[in-house]
């Protein structure tokens, strides 16, 4: 039987919402996994290889407990917050001993919707969340409680906060995509086409690979759709530059040539 604590029950005891925990979780440097229970049915992944993103195989995806990656924990905790519990295109990473010495780490994506699939946590990192917030809303024969509009705003502003600087320290999908093109094409226009041409096959509706970052939504901004790409790792309707939804990020072309000069004189 696993050890770990199932994230919803963890957040019913601290009285607090389970994307709250799960935002503390990974503040402190935590990670989220997923339970995987005994079953019947086999269930079914398909296997990512960060040397090989273009070589996908079916994968069996066995008991027990496994770490989110990075990107998929963000999904989540996005997801938790809409009270989403669905794991359906989850990434897990999944170590595998090829023998005694070796075990090579696969990236799992979830295939199949399960609701038998949980998000859990380690019991030793629950041991690092810092006491439950005290805070209750008083009777209103007592005195009116905190506005709901500024708890919202709050939480939407701290959210943003959190996506801007997880964001901020990872590579960002034009420029692995530049990497990978500017190895056998030299022409930055060429390359910004190409780009282009991925924001109109996504639509941010429909998830397009990039080799070496992996999958994503693109979507051009209807009022200067030439300049500007918006990308997300959730499908999105927004298509302007301003007042973006949580979780889609803007790329401009200038920022775009930037990247790609940069890049072509490592």
């Amino acid at each position: 039987m696993s050890n770990y604590v199932i994230l919803e029950n963890l957040a019913d005891e601290r009285g607090e919402s389970p994307a709250k925990v799960a935002r503390t979780l990974l503040r402190l440097g935590c990670d989220l996994y997923l339970h995987f229970g005994p079953s019947r049915k086999s269930r079914s992944g398909v296997s990512f290889y960060p040397e090989h993103p273009t070589v996908q195989m079916e994968h069996n995806i066995g008991p027990g407990d496994h770490p989110l990656t990075k990107d998929s924990q963000e999904v989540v905790i996005k997801r938790l917050g809409r009270g989403d519990f669905t794991t359906l295109g989850l990434l897990v990473w999944i170590y595998t001993k090829v023998d005694s010495s070796i075990t090579v780490p696969y990236q799992i994506e979830l295939m199949a919707k399960d609701e038998s699939v949980c998000v859990v946590v380690d019991p030793d990192d629950v041991e690092k969340l810092p006491p439950p917030s005290t805070y209750q809303t008083a009777p209103g024969s007592m005195y009116p409680a905190s506005p709901e509009k500024k708890i919202l705003e709050n939480f939407v502003n701290y959210e943003k906060e959190v996506d801007e600087r997880f964001e901020s320290g990872k590579r960002k999908p034009h420029t692995v995509f530049i990497t990978n093109e500017i190895k056998v094409n030299q022409n930055r226009g060429d390359t910004w086409k190409k780009f282009i041409q991925l924001a109109n096959d996504s639509v941010g509706k429909k998830q397009v690979m990039i080799p070496g970052y992996g999958k994503i939504y693109l979507r051009r901004v209807r009022l200067n759709p030439e300049k500007e790409i918006l990308y997300s790792h959730e499908q999105f309707d927004h298509d302007k530059s301003k007042k973006m939804p949580i979780g889609v990020f803007l790329i401009k072309r200038t920022a775009f040539d930037k990247a790609w000069t940069k890049i072509a004189q490592q």
